[in-house]
């Protein structure tokens, strides 16, 4: 891997090891950019939200990160660009992806970091987005489906703003949205109907979750072509009224509920932390199964949400899964890893073994 422009990182050549790689040093030497470096090879984009302007270095115009993925069963060569003044500009095995769908398929990762606590805690909207993540890792036609859905969505909503809504105009998109959006629907409920056997299993057995832990799917509407097209033109007065459209696959949660009260709202934060880590490692165990590769895994300062034992009992997880894995610390030594580990230390951006 390679890494120029790109916040502070100076990484001419990054040769990581197969299995664990600790990322270690102080806070502030750049461990969560090269982190962020990497992820966003993968999910292009920030998990810390950040626009392109704040990726590239102060100073300069432009950044690039390249790699050479292998492993699976076609090697693949990444390479990104990152522009203040052109669009950004993909190029997977040396071409253009046909599309986003296409990047994500062949690369394919799983996060954790400290502001994911927001899928126990937050609003709905982030626990649909690590839904629809994992679905367009795993089914590429998931993704057209999505954005064919929020296209007509938009424009929808933007009719309804207008003063003068007329009907018909409204209407052309509802049977974009009942087909798209049984799609949509349809996935994220096989999706749970797998994922929430393994959340409960891991936040039980590896975490030690000590309340009873319920997972399931909360549609707004049944995803069904004619439940979705019902629903629409039954509260066409009052979207026209609010400006937006309410019923559809974009307000579906992901339900979590502890002694059948939500977690979201009655979980302490440790509870939000456990459920949470309990989600990624169910998503790594159902990627790894339903693609037959395992995905790289990112870990950003884990150690620290983590007491010993829960750490250990991680850390014997994702042994046995395989996989690379990569995590920051600002301890190496309270990383419970004794073999198959290469440490490499960030300081000023610069990386060293």
């Amino acid at each position: 891997m390679r890494a120029r422009g790109f916040r502070n990182l100076q990484l001419p050549a990054f040769e990581p090891g197969s299995h664990f790689n600790v990322i270690y040093g102080d806070n502030g030497a750049g461990k969560s950019n090269l982190l962020e470096a990497i992820h966003y090879l993968g999910a292009l984009k920030s998990f810390r939200g950040a626009k392109t302007d704040d990726l590239i270095t102060l100073g300069t115009d432009a950044a690039v990160l390249e790699a050479r993925l292998e492993g699976g069963p076609v090697p693949h060569k990444l390479q990104i660009e990152l522009s203040s003044s052109q669009r950004r500009r993909l190029v997977l095995d040396g071409k253009r992806p046909r599309s986003t769908s296409v990047w994500h398929q062949a690369v394919r990762m799983v996060l954790f970091h400290p502001g994911d606590l927001v899928l126990a805690s937050g609003s709905a909207d982030k626990r649909r987005a690590f839904l629809d993540r994992m679905l367009e890792q795993m089914d590429p036609i998931y993704g057209s489906s999505l954005a064919s859905y929020e296209k007509a969505l938009r424009s929808r909503n933007r009719l309804l703003k207008e003063d003068s809504s007329d009907r018909r105009s409204v209407r052309a998109y509802d049977a974009i949205l009942s087909k798209a959006g049984a799609v949509v629907g349809q996935a994220r409920r096989r999706l749970i109907d797998d994922l929430a056997p393994r959340v409960v299993r891991a936040f039980s057995e590896v975490f030690a979750g000590d309340t009873p832990l319920v997972v399931r799917y909360l549609p707004r509407v049944e995803p069904t072509e004619d439940a979705i097209a019902a629903a629409l033109e039954r509260a066409f007065s009052k979207d026209v009224a609010r400006g937006f459209t309410a019923d559809g696959p974009h307000g579906d949660d992901l339900e979590l509920r502890l002694h059948e009260v939500g977690a979201r709202h009655h979980g302490s934060q440790g509870q939000h932390r456990t459920i949470v880590l309990a989600l990624k490692t169910a998503e790594l165990d159902l990627l790894s199964e339903r693609t037959g590769r395992v995905p790289i895994l990112l870990l950003d300062d884990v150690s620290s949400e983590l007491d010993r034992s829960r750490n250990r009992r991680f850390f014997e997880v994702l042994s046995q899964a395989g996989g690379q894995v990569f995590l920051t610390t600002t301890h190496p030594e309270f990383i419970l890893l004794e073999n198959d580990r290469v440490d490499f230390q960030v300081d000023g951006g610069r990386v060293t073994r």
